[in-house]
């Protein structure tokens, strides 16, 4: 029988509960893509945005969303230092011919251009990750087989994630949201009303239940973090122990005086302790204010956490040095060993949390134990690492700074 606090979390629950109506009313307005149950469905996802960027399909919009999408990417890799043709030539190109293709090789979408000897490659995730290194092998198909095109590699996650191969641009869902919000404003008089309504049902499905901070996510954080007592009765469980150890994380980082929280999401948690932070703050394309170039990033796995310290995308005097004398001290930064990459560039990689202890503990003992590595003499940033970073960051300040004063 339940305790008198139980029924009590029960009732305030079921009493005059303000976003479980919201979340109800979301949840019954009717949208084709959830009713079909493909939300989560990557080949789905991938056949929809085929179909969009295909000029010959039935949507009659020509290749209008295709090149909104290749302007959209030219200018991200553009900003990001990556090769590819620039935005005036896709302002220039007509792409009623180009094709696309899905699953070709494998590969998820297939954007081939012959008149424009252009290809571009885009590899869509929802909720899995890479595996047996596809990106490398798309990008040496792609080589092989189309020597003399223009090339764009795009990884598409929802929240963005970094890839495996430098020359990939990651690409999230937000970015999507945006082009396909723009072709309802300003094609919509000359779209069916079918049609309309198919791509409306799209983007409202992204908003709501895929982007990172979806409305539906937004609103079950609250009702949970309200009810959290109601909701364990009634499941027995944690609706979202990924995202509960998120938010343990966040406010670790948060209430240390030592570190700064960056730019982070529900799977990547960013920071860098303030007595390292006098890199020249020259980075671009990672962290939207605050143009840092180097960063921790805790990645908050579904069964594991681990700490990375990460190079990102900036000027390459900055970086070189930085990787020339991470390489010197490969016992310490001990993944060094590796070519420079252009754009990320992992140094160091710590275990934080395994598999056994994420399935053993519950999110509660979880955030004990990583309080407790984090006030045990910081285990996660240790003194040699530390020490060996501050001399790191300071020579690449100093002969950034002295080739600056003698030009």
């Amino acid at each position: 029988m339940k305790s008198n606090s139980e029924k009590e979390a029960l009732e305030a629950f079921l009493h005059e509960n303000a976003e479980l109506e919201q979340l109800e009313e979301f949840v019954g307005d009717f949208n084709i893509f959830s009713a079909l149950d493909i939300v989560n469905n990557e080949k789905r996802h991938s056949n929809f945005l085929s179909w969009l960027m295909n000029p010959k399909e039935s949507h009659g919009l020509g290749d209008y969303f295709l090149i909104s999408f290749l302007k959209n990417i030219s200018f991200k890799a553009s900003s990001l230092g990556m090769e590819g043709p620039s935005i005036f030539d896709r302002d220039s190109w007509n792409l009623d011919d180009a094709e696309i293709l899905k699953e070709w090789r494998n590969i998820d979408i297939l954007i081939r251009c012959d008149n424009q000897k252009f290809i571009c490659v885009i590899e869509n995730k929802i909720h899995s990750k890479e595996h047996s290194e596809q990106l490398r092998r798309y990008k040496d198909i792609i080589k092989r087989e189309y020597p003399d095109y223009k090339k764009l590699f795009v990884y598409l996650t929802v929240e963005g994630d970094i890839p495996s191969e430098s020359e990939y641009m990651p690409l999230s869902y937000s970015d999507i949201v945006p082009l396909i919000e723009h072709i309802i404003g300003s094609k919509k008089n000359k779209l069916g009303s079918e049609i309309l309504a198919f791509i409306s049902h799209y983007k409202e499905m992204l908003r709501r239940y895929v982007m990172k901070d979806s409305e539906i996510q937004e609103i079950c954080r609250k009702v949970y973090k309200r009810h959290k007592k109601a909701l364990d009765l009634i499941f027995e469980y944690k609706p979202d122990k990924l995202l509960e150890i998120h938010d343990c994380l966040m406010d670790l980082i948060q209430k240390d005086p030592d570190l700064i929280l960056e730019d982070s999401s529900k799977s990547f948690i960013r920071f860098i302790p303030k007595n390292l932070d006098f890199i020249p703050k020259e980075g671009s394309g990672w962290t939207p204010k605050i143009k840092r170039i180097l960063l921790f990033e805790l990645n908050n796995n579904p069964n594991s956490v681990d700490l990375y310290l990460i190079i990102g995308p900036g000027p390459q005097k900055i970086r070189k040095k930085l990787y020339d004398i991470a390489r010197k001290n490969l016992s310490l930064f001990n993944k060094s060993n590796r070519p420079l990459s252009k754009q990320w560039f992992t140094l160091y990689k710590k275990s934080m949390l395994k598999s056994k202890e994420y399935e053993d503990k519950e999110v509660e003992e979880i955030r004990k134990f990583l309080e407790e590595k984090l006030k045990n003499s910081r285990v996660w940033i240790c003194p040699k690492l530390k020490m060996k970073l501050k001399n790191l960051v300071s020579t690449a300040y100093n002969m950034v700074y002295a080739v600056r004063y003698v030009h």
